[in-house]
């Protein structure tokens, strides 16, 4: 149940709306069979309805949609353990107050990265939790159990149960680096529920790669490929460098035209909020700017540059690059995206324009603080990860005049 006010003002107490994955729809109540959506300021406490004895009782579950999902959860498997109890005398059942459930804190460890407004880490957060909880219940794909028994609550998890987390992962053929990313957000999640740190297994080493770039072909081809409006996205990516939601959501006004530079800055009212907090000013090329005067100029879309109607954030631009390079005949054809149904290559995405820009940077000589305050990372470690070796015709070309 979720209290709330409605538009006259006055409080009420709805069922809670849930939504495809069978969750509580943050904010959304059900009344005369359909779903009402409530603004967050009208939103009120949930709580979940039961009943003890005969008589109705209504318990607090928190202002958030997923720990009230958890607190429901954790009451309903509490309920039926005691009523298979009171149907077998054999059988006891101890509820443990304060005995903290996977569930429960794997909902709080989501809320709390959404709190601080990291929402990418609270929905790889999300995942995690999920597969960990999933596999904790299901088979293997040999049809044998992951652990002896299922998990209920942390004090349950055991360091082989971790361990099978990342057979899980390998199994799905998932890359050693994201194997070991998952685990350090499993790792994050269980310590702050409690769970003994002696048992946590070592981090999964992985392979460092360098970092991947577009090569002259891969631009070339893209661009002569491109329509206006795709030709507009590679440019800005390639030459800006900005990460993909700060991409989707540049605004003109972003853009100082006199001192040619663009000011990457949060942007409320679609919740999004810059990476560390800090606002950042980054030269833009001629050729680029006056581009983008052109094509605000004949903008329907609103203040965004890559807006999608009715004037929001284009969450399809990835999308936009991987069509843009099958149609310009760029695909590898051996990844599974490409050999997959809809032939969209894993090698390209956004963030690769990203490393191509920072790396090109450093290369042409820039000092590598400017070149941080660019990318706008926090530390100068994580901008040395771009000086990758030169490759390609610049190095052949610089190896060729070397005097033995």
């Amino acid at each position: 149940m979720l209290r709330y006010k409605d538009e006259a003002g006055t409080w009420k107490r709805s069922p809670a709306a849930y939504a495809k994955n069978r969750k509580v729809k943050p904010h959304s109540v059900m009344v005369g069979g359909e779903i009402l959506e409530i603004p967050e300021k009208r939103a009120g406490m949930y709580s979940i309805r039961h009943t003890v004895g005969r008589k109705t009782v209504y318990t607090p579950a928190g202002t958030k949609a997923a720990l009230a999902d958890a607190k429901c959860e954790q009451l309903v498997a509490t309920k039926s353990l005691v009523a298979k109890a009171e149907d077998n005398p054999e059988v006891t059942v101890t509820v443990v107050e304060g005995r903290k459930s996977l569930r429960e804190t794997a909902a709080e460890y989501v809320s709390f990265e959404h709190d601080k407004g990291a929402e990418d880490a609270a929905y790889r957060a999300g995942l995690v939790c999920e597969e960990f909880m999933a596999l904790m219940a299901e088979p293997d794909r040999y049809g044998k159990p992951l652990v002896a028994k299922r998990r209920t609550y942390v004090d349950e998890v055991t360091k082989k149960d971790i361990f099978a987390y990342h057979k899980a992962l390998r199994d799905r053929g998932l890359a050693d680096r994201t194997v070991s990313n998952n685990h350090s957000r499993l790792v994050w999640w269980l310590r702050a529920a409690g769970m003994d740190p002696k048992l946590f297994p070592p981090k999964p080493p992985y392979e460092e790669k360098l970092p991947d770039m577009y090569t002259r072909v891969h631009i070339g081809g893209m661009m002569d490929a491109a329509d206006s409006f795709e030709h507009l996205l590679v440019g800005v990516a390639l030459k800006v460098g900005l990460r993909d939601k700060e991409l989707r959501h540049i605004e003109y006004s972003d853009f100082s035209w006199e001192d040619r530079t663009l000011t990457v800055r949060s942007k409320p009212r679609w919740k999004f909020k810059v990476k560390g907090g800090k606002q950042r000013i980054i030269p833009i090329p001629l050729d680029l700017l006056e581009e983008l005067q052109k094509w605000r100029e004949g903008s329907t879309g609103g203040t965004l540059v890559f807006a999608k109607e009715p004037g929001e954030p284009n969450s399809r631009l990835l999308h936009a690059i991987k069509v843009l390079a099958r149609t310009a005949g760029l695909n590898c054809g051996l990844c599974p995206g490409c050999t997959g149904e809809n032939k969209e290559c894993t090698d390209y995405t956004l963030h690769r324009f990203r490393r191509t820009y920072l790396t090109t940077l450093l290369r042409q000589g820039i000092d590598i603080r400017t070149v941080q305050a660019y990318a706008g990372h926090a530390t100068l470690r994580s901008t040395m990860r771009y000086l990758s070796p030169e490759t390609g015709e610049d190095a052949q070309a610089k190896i060729n005049a070397v005097k033995w």
